[in-house]
């Protein structure tokens, strides 16, 4: 009988093991963005038009196509954005530019000569401090000084010289990476492409509902599309992964000793998602793991039939 009660138990311990092992196996392959804000995230997916791919009736025929492309970049426009304060409007012009300068002057070693970049005056606004009189009763404002803000704007049709501007801009001491935008300079051909690509689904799922159905197509058939594309910048997602405690006991003994609770960094992570593929009857280079551009085309044809009598 003992010898029996151990053994159930070793058992039920065993499966209870097997059970937590395969929930941690599952839960690995998720990923840590499992913690994302799910509100936010889904708030800020691009979602594609609820339509559907086909539908007809006993006198007219729609069919609906969307294509989706990833394509990657061929120029890249990068925003940095510096400031200087000084005594004086002239003074905080002066040193600034001389930043500027000498960083234009490294640009020119890594071959970004000086039709490849933009400096761009931003704002010049005074900068106030306060002061206390000698008895100590009253605090009085004043002018400090001035704060002179320019962005520089650079692009490349070179990825990896993005990370080297970053490099080298710290030199001078600008660090505010404002943005970086990505660009394809052969817009129209890639709109073509995906033209191209829609109609042949069109025209094998026309192709497909005529093997089915005897229909007589009377008239032009007419036609609309759509073409939209979606930049990396609104594709990013964040998510802090980590496990707070039970519970937190911030007053102490009577509550009346207030007590300070300082809280450990959480450090947010961010990664790249695109479009759902979900809704695509075909996507294109969705094997590529370089982030580009997502071009989406949707096109809608419309045809009308003779009535059976």
């Amino acid at each position: 009988m003992k010898n029996n009660f151990y053994y159930n138990k070793t058992k039920f311990f065993t499966l209870l093991l097997l059970l937590i092992s395969i929930y941690s196996i599952q839960a690995q392959m998720s990923g840590n963005q499992a913690y994302r804000n799910r509100n936010s995230y889904e708030n800020n997916r691009p979602v594609l038009s609820d339509v559907k791919h086909f539908y007809a009736t006993d006198s007219t025929m729609v069919i609906n196509v969307n294509v989706l492309m990833n394509k990657k970049a061929d120029q890249f426009k990068i925003t940095l954005g510096l400031n200087d304060e000084a005594e004086s409007p002239k003074k905080a012009i002066e040193n600034m530019n001389i930043r500027i300068q000498n960083f234009i002057k490294r640009l020119g070693v890594l071959g970004i000569n000086k039709d490849d970049f933009y400096v761009d005056f931003i704002s010049q606004t005074k900068v106030y401090d306060v002061s206390l009189s000698d008895d100590k009763k009253l605090i009085s404002e004043k002018i400090k000084g001035f704060e002179i803000k320019k962005n520089i704007i650079i692009k490349t049709n070179d990825h990896s010289k993005i990370e080297k501007i970053i490099y080298e801009a710290s030199d001078y001491q600008i660090y505010d990476i404002i943005k970086i935008d990505y660009m394809n300079t052969n817009l129209e051909k890639i709109h073509q492409d995906l033209m191209t690509e829609a109609s042949k689904i069109a025209k094998w799922k026309k192709e497909d509902y005529f093997k089915r159905f005897k229909k007589e197509i009377i008239g032009t058939p007419t036609m609309n599309s759509g073409f939209n594309y979606v930049f990396p910048s609104s594709q990013y997602q964040q998510y802090t992964a980590y496990e707070s405690s039970d519970f937190d006991l911030l007053r102490g003994y009577n509550n009346n000793d207030l007590m300070i609770k300082k809280m450990e960094k959480k450090g947010k992570t961010f990664y790249y998602e695109g479009t759902p593929y979900n809704g695509f009857d075909k996507v294109i280079n969705n094997e590529d793991p370089e982030i580009g551009i997502q071009y989406i085309i949707n096109m809608s044809i419309k045809y009308d039939f003779k009535k059976n009598r």
